[in-house]
């Protein structure tokens, strides 16, 4: 962590947690907190006085320091709805959309946008959060050019030209395996999860083979009967499953790119590239502060 002078409060509000940072002005980490309290368990009207009780001892040392928000804070659900900038959008078109929240005890908040774009069949797509964390990885990487992809409960694939997201798609790919997981007939035959291994390079292979849209619903439907017919223990049932997705996902994501910079966390980092090392894609680990670090080059252009 860094020692140097506080330069702002970064704050990456999302649907079920609270992360805030004390950031020097290099997009340094000092200090940071943590907690459970995502949007989803604020009342309406309690978001300032949630932040100020986090923050405070931050604030009451530097009461000048300016606070950037990224995340579904932003969202209809969140503290104030902050209208999405349209691709292409890089740091420039996103900083120009940036919505200021007044507040009693804290000053003018800075809330970051997010990114919405209309695909080649009309259908709408938005993301929350990521946009900050892909201008945090442009940055860090020292590029202006790549495809990112963003794992978790709704992930992102976005492509990057000349330092703007021109194009991006959401895959529902976590929450899928969640609710497969949790609220069907095809957990009941599950006990824990592996460790990659057999069950997700079969999860995997079966993505690779897949060669109409509703093939991936059969498939599906094998995490029971292999299971049924011992084909895989039920330690590796929820790895074949997460495998099965993840590759579905890799496969549609990437498009035929043979490479692509992960931005998530280190569980979800290591199964994406284990997963892509089956499919013969190269995924790199983006570093561990793009949030900061994107929080940072827009309060720059603030």
């Amino acid at each position: 962590m860094s020692s140097a002078q506080p330069a702002f409060i970064g704050v990456d509000w999302g649907t079920s947690s609270f992360r805030a940072y004390l950031v020097d002005a290099r997009g340094g980490l000092i200090e940071q907190i943590g907690s459970d309290r995502g949007i989803l368990s604020i009342a309406p009207g309690a978001h300032e006085g949630v932040l100020a009780g986090a923050v405070a001892p931050w604030k009451d040392a530097d009461p000048t320091l300016p606070i950037v928000m990224s995340g579904m804070i932003g969202a209809r659900q969140g503290w104030i709805e902050a209208p999405y900038a349209n691709c292409p959008a890089g740091v420039a078109e996103i900083a120009a959309a940036v919505v200021t929240i007044p507040t009693q005890r804290l000053g003018r908040i800075s809330l970051a946008p997010g990114v919405s774009r209309v695909d080649a069949h009309g259908g709408p797509d938005v993301m929350r959060g990521e946009e900050t964390q892909i201008l945090g990885a442009l940055a860090a990487l020292k590029a202006r050019a790549g495809l990112f992809v963003l794992p978790g409960t709704h992930s992102k694939w976005a492509r990057v030209e000349d330092g703007r997201i021109m194009s991006f798609a959401s895959y529902m790919t976590g929450e899928v395996f969640a609710a497969l997981k949790d609220h069907t007939i095809l957990g009941r035959l599950m006990s824990g999860a592996g460790a990659q291994g057999e069950g997700f390079a079969q999860g995997v292979g079966a993505a690779a083979r897949l060669e109409r849209p509703g093939d991936l619903l059969h498939a599906i439907f094998m995490t029971r009967t292999l299971g049924l017919f011992d084909r895989l223990g039920p330690d590796q049932l929820a790895d074949y499953l997460s495998g099965l997705l993840v590759g579905a996902e890799l496969l549609a994501g990437a498009r035929g790119a043979a490479s692509a910079v992960v931005i998530g966390s280190p569980s979800l980092t290591a199964r994406y590239c284990k997963a892509g090392e089956l499919l013969g894609l190269r995924l790199t680990p983006a570093p561990d502060n793009c949030v900061l670090l994107g929080q940072f080059a827009l309060l720059e252009r603030l």
